[in-house]
């Protein structure tokens, strides 16, 4: 298989957090215009925001936790050559789960059904990196 398809669950991923911070700005910018916040009230890192603002600021902090091991486990397996179907099936399903986890929380934000999403990225990612560590072991990649 062509080890540079993981390439495409990555740049999926990207897309996410770059159109997260873009609705994230969006948000900040429009809270500032209808002086819902003003600029003295953010300018040391106090969180003046509304909650629009902060649900897509809380979303944008968590794609840079969770999706680390995301991106590492996705440039393992390319390095090591351990990319298959199953592999870029998980890499896509992970992006998945993190386009629902996000839709939930930039929208009404309910909780459990939030959770659900995040925990099945975790456990996504916690099959991808299991398949990657048992083929490296087995192959002496």
């Amino acid at each position: 298989m062509n080890q540079n398809l993981m390439i495409l669950p990555v740049f999926a991923q990207v897309l996410l957090t770059l159109g997260v911070m873009s609705v994230m700005g969006a948000r900040r910018r429009t809270a500032l215009q209808t002086k819902a916040t003003r600029m003295k009230d953010i300018a040391l890192g106090q969180d003046a925001w509304p909650e629009d603002a902060m649900k897509a600021a809380n979303n944008y902090k968590n794609l840079f936790e969770m999706p680390v091991l995301f991106f590492a486990a996705c440039a393992f397996a390319m390095i090591t050559k351990s990319v298959d179907v199953t592999l870029l099936a998980l890499a896509f399903l992970f992006v998945a789960a993190r386009i629902v986890h996000s839709t939930i929380h930039l929208g009404t934000n309910p909780v459990m059904p939030r959770a659900y999403a995040f925990f099945s990225s975790v456990l996504i990612v916690l099959a991808m990196w299991i398949l990657i560590v048992v083929r490296v072991l087995s192959t002496g990649t």
